[in-house]
């Protein structure tokens, strides 16, 4: 069986993995705006819903990138509060 230590060793391994992830999920997001930018400014005089819609899919799942995010650090949280108590 793992002793205290070598749990807690374990758990702040996977926040630290966790973390990473958010950082790669926030670089995701820069990166969305961007293309949610150029799309805007590519297509504004078109008279074709096509654009918007395209747009309106890239905002949602920019949105569940920030969803992604607050779960996360909820888990993170979490995992800390259970870490403090072992």
């Amino acid at each position: 069986m793992a002793s205290t230590a070598e749990i807690k060793a374990q758990i702040q391994g996977a926040i630290e993995q966790v973390q990473e992830a958010m950082g790669a999920v926030g670089g995701a997001q820069s990166q969305a705006d961007g293309a949610i930018g150029a799309g805007t400014a590519a297509t504004q005089d078109t008279g074709s819903s096509l654009p918007g819609e395209a747009l309106s899919q890239w905002q949602q799942a920019k949105d569940r990138l920030e969803e992604a995010l607050t779960l996360f650090q909820g888990g993170s949280d979490t995992f800390e509060q259970y870490a403090d108590t072992i």
